[in-house]
């Protein structure tokens, strides 16, 4: 018996040595930079503890910055655009009429001057709202959004703008109906158009949608922990787990440190099973010098539009100088 444990030991200990040795000297090639993701297509910074005090309603949220548009609307896109971003993540919901319109809260109670849940009113109840008639950074002593033009459009409409674009889709909706709907939709278009986008679901929705097609790409809150968890304990080892292939890693800036290899080495790891990885900074301010991380493979989501435009600046010049 003592045997076998000895030999048991000293195997573990070998497969350990060999997965170091690994890790440390063979390291897959980088295969593609990062790219910049437009968090919710654009807009403000947020002041995420005013954002919990005031029940989760970004339109009175905002920290005073020098940003013209509205989150989720088709002036923040554009903006987002001319600036240089990759990818355009938007929030989607259905409404009553199995119409696919970009908007973040659930109900229009907070952002617009209606009231009532998104998938209770038809399309043609929505259109017209002001979708910026309720954001402030001062708590309501001004809305400089208000009565200027921001709509609320339906998902369409970027399609329709920008059809060489990725996007990531971020559905609020739940229920087989809504992955029914985004499903028919995302179907119907041009196959290139469709390998351009990835779904950010639920892990209901992530079955729902692996059972319906497998080109469709998903991503849900459980999937990025599950591959977090799993790399931080077998990472270092070279190893990366199977949670972390075929998938997107979102990682908070101020966690980075527990993940072995980052930026390069963790970028080509999961490179070559299919995977990428970005910083997932949201509507938070972030470090300007974090531009250069994307020539180590690294993707950043952000709305800082000054970021997104020296990302960009970096890659031409890495470029001019290669």
């Amino acid at each position: 018996m003592k045997k076998i444990f000895i030999i048991t030991l000293f195997s573990i200990l070998f497969l350990m040595a060999l997965g170091i040795v690994k890790a440390y000297v063979f390291v897959p090639k980088l295969v593609l930079e990062g790219e910049t993701v437009a968090y919710r297509g654009g807009g403000g910074p947020i002041d995420y503890n005013k954002l919990n005090k005031k029940g989760g309603c970004t339109a009175n949220s905002l920290l005073d910055s020098d940003v013209k548009t509205v989150e989720n609307t088709v002036e923040a896109v554009s903006e987002s655009v001319s600036a240089g971003a990759d990818i355009i993540h938007l929030n989607v919901h259905r409404t009553s009429d199995n119409q696919l319109v970009v908007f973040h809260d659930w109900k229009l109670d907070c952002a617009t001057n209606i009231t009532g849940a998104i998938n209770k009113l038809s399309f043609k109840e929505i259109e017209n709202v002001d979708a910026g008639f309720g954001y402030t950074y001062d708590d309501g002593v001004t809305f400089p959004f208000r009565g200027i033009g921001f709509k609320v459009s339906k998902l369409e409409t970027f399609y329709s703008l920008y059809p060489k674009y990725k996007f990531w889709l971020n559905l609020k909706n739940n229920d087989k109906r809504s992955f029914n709907v985004l499903y028919t939709y995302l179907s119907n278009l041009p196959p290139f158009m469709t390998g351009r986008t990835m779904v950010m679901t639920s892990s209901k929705g992530i079955d729902w949608f692996r059972g319906k097609d497998l080109n469709i790409r998903t991503a849900s809150v459980g999937s990025v922990k599950s591959c977090g968890v799993d790399y931080f304990l077998v990472g270092w080892a070279g190893v990366v787990p199977k949670s972390c292939r075929n998938t997107t890693l979102l990682i908070p800036p101020s966690l980075t440190k527990y993940f072995w290899g980052y930026p390069k080495r963790l970028a080509a790891n999961l490179q070559e099973y299919g995977s990428d990885v970005y910083l997932w900074s949201k509507h938070h301010p972030i470090d300007q010098k974090l531009s250069a991380i994307v020539k180590d493979g690294v993707g950043v989501v952000t709305s800082d539009l000054h970021f997104i435009n020296r990302v960009k600046n970096t890659k031409l010049v890495n470029k001019n100088a290669s």
